[in-house]
């Protein structure tokens, strides 16, 4: 059996890792990444091996060659994909030194297999100046950041109470705007999830990456990993649940895209593997959830990124515009004790760290949360109704018909993913462009409603949808592109009306419009010229809003429907 390993080669001077940081080593299978010192331009590895590294350094060649070490590029990332992350780091401003370093990263295999052995080779890699750092990660999969006639399943929304102001995150306000994800793209990256869920069945938007299968172990009743894929299927309903008054209401429920990205395969379990994967199909703008948590200090539960590989992967994507949500880790770990010394000297990823506090106005930390300097934000790690499990209920004894009080770093990282992507969503609609992952992590913090409790245990502030966006509409950069364009107008007449209304628009262009109830549900949809009648004779007497898009510029307005 092979192991791997992967490794790094740096640029200018290499460093070892603070041998703490490995902690207690106690994956039963691992693999290892190396990183070199440095590469020239796309050369084959081999060719730099035998050309400078070796000649430079016997020692490194009797040591490859003595352990039967090969190095593998397995990342995934074409010569394309990386000049289009490179491009865009450097548009955000940044080196573009993280997306360079990805060419250096390279999967060890060896014939090595027993942990000490591992863990002493990964050791003995460190000691040569040409290589950065050796990740060890495991190769086994990680348990997710979770604490755990017919009927028609009833609306469940008025349970969902995070949906609502303080203490929730205030959804219904982006609803009440118009604003329910379009636009934005969301990755979950974890173990997968229930497509058969009666909340995820029929949502043609969210799917699960293509070519590739959740691990039999994951969808077999008799294993103890069954319910993992219920971790998956709480997330995603939180997100992207139909709003049709059938249990749940996703908080961003038109997002354009909600995909997941699988680190357990009929193949193997590679988180790396799964984290390249969902970086490769996104862009700048899009949100990417890191529903996963590795071992810290004893064992006890971090953020994924504290493994230097997930890390470097992380930093690339942010730099690169994408945004990450992380969950901080169930361990109740304290990132800023000296353990984490070497983690916190590597700067930050550009994630945002999520902990997980309580769903009460007191918004203080869970007893299992991890926190420090390093975790941002904060959403409800309890009582969070989703799809799965059962605990909660069960509706005909059906599989597909569970919901769960939903807990953990696990539900608190798509409480604060659900406040960013109607941030996003908004943003996009206002301006044309997308928030880059610093704006949107400092939007989180300086609007979100703050910490109680014990505040030497940080874990942010939980985040305020209503407050972020009114406070974009009062930054320059909103107002300089908002007088740029010509605001979009439309007039709606008669109003109040009975049978039909006619939109005017004084441009002569088709304009797309959606008419959304005051529970933010979407009840038609149209695309017509101005001065067209629309029908809303079917629609029962109340007040609507009406949402006016024509592609770059959006304008609401509310009408009354007698």
């Amino acid at each position: 059996m092979k192991t791997r390993i992967f490794i790094l080669f740096i640029s200018v001077s290499s460093f070892l890792l603070d041998k703490t940081e490995r902690g207690n080593f106690n994956y039963r299978k691992t693999q290892i990444h190396t990183v070199f010192t440095f590469l020239f331009l796309r050369m084959p590895l081999i060719l730099i091996l035998s050309i400078i590294y070796f000649k430079k350094n016997p020692a490194f060649k009797e040591f490859v060659e003595s352990n039967k070490i090969s190095f593998v590029d397995d990342l995934g990332f074409s010569d394309k994909k990386l000049n289009e992350m490179l491009e865009s780091s450097k548009q955000n401003k940044n080196s573009g030194e993280s997306i360079e370093k990805l060419k250096r990263i390279f999967k060890v295999e060896t014939a090595v297999n027993d942990n000490e052995d591992i863990l002493k080779l990964a050791e003995s890699f460190e000691k040569f100046p040409e290589i950065e750092y050796a990740s060890i990660l495991s190769n086994e999969p990680i348990e997710p950041p979770s604490t755990a006639t017919f009927v028609i399943t009833p609306n469940l929304e008025a349970s969902q109470t995070y949906l609502f102001d303080n203490p929730g995150i205030n959804v219904n306000y982006a609803w009440s705007r118009g604003i329910t994800g379009q636009n934005v793209r969301v990755r979950d990256v974890e173990y997968g999830f229930h497509k058969t869920h009666e909340m995820l069945i029929n949502r043609n938007t969210i799917q699960l990456e293509a070519g590739v299968t959740p691990n039999a172990a994951l969808t077999t009743p008799s294993s103890p990993n069954y319910n993992w894929l219920d971790h998956g299927t709480a997330v995603m309903s939180i997100l992207g649940s139909a709003k049709d008054n059938i249990g749940l209401s996703g908080s961003a429920y038109n997002a354009t895209e909600m995909k997941g990205f699988l680190e357990w395969t009929t193949t193997s379990y590679n988180r790396v593997s799964a984290v390249t994967r969902a970086i490769n199909a996104s862009q700048a703008g899009d949100i990417v959830l890191y529903e996963m948590q590795t071992g810290g200090q004893n064992s006890n539960y971090v953020a994924a990124e504290y493994d230097n590989l997930i890390w470097d992967l992380t930093k690339a994507a942010t730099d690169s515009g994408i945004i990450i949500i992380a969950a901080a880790g169930n361990g109740n770990e304290n990132l800023d004790s000296s353990f984490y010394s070497a983690y916190n000297a590597r700067g930050n990823s550009g994630a945002i760290i999520v902990g997980a506090g309580t769903n009460t106005t007191a918004h203080s930390k869970l007893g299992f949360s991890t926190y420090g300097s390093r975790v941002d934000v904060q959403g409800w790690g309890q009582n969070v109704l989703a799809a799965g499990y059962g605990g909660w209920a069960t509706y005909d004894g059906d599989t597909n018909r569970t919901y769960t009080l939903f807990s953990g770093t696990s539900s608190a990282t798509p409480i604060v993913s659900s406040a960013a992507i109607l941030i996003q969503s908004y943003y996009r609609q206002a301006t044309g462009q997308y928030l880059t992952p610093a704006a949107m992590k400092n939007l989180l913090v300086t609007t979100g409603i703050p910490q109680g409790g014990n505040l030497t245990t940080k874990i942010g502030p939980l985040p305020n949808i209503k407050g972020a966006i009114e406070q974009l509409e009062k930054t320059p950069t909103l107002s300089a592109k908002n007088t740029n364009v010509a605001p979009l107008k439309i007039e709606i007449y008669p109003n109040p009306a009975s049978n039909s209304i006619s939109v005017r628009s004084q441009e002569n262009k088709n304009i797309d419009f959606e008419i959304i109830n005051m529970a933010g549900q979407s009840v038609l949809k149209s695309s017509t010229s101005s001065d067209r009648k629309l029908n809303i004779s079917e629609l029962p007497k109340g007040t609507y809003i009406i949402n006016a898009t024509d592609g770059q510029r959006r304008v609401v307005e509310k009408f009354i429907k007698q």
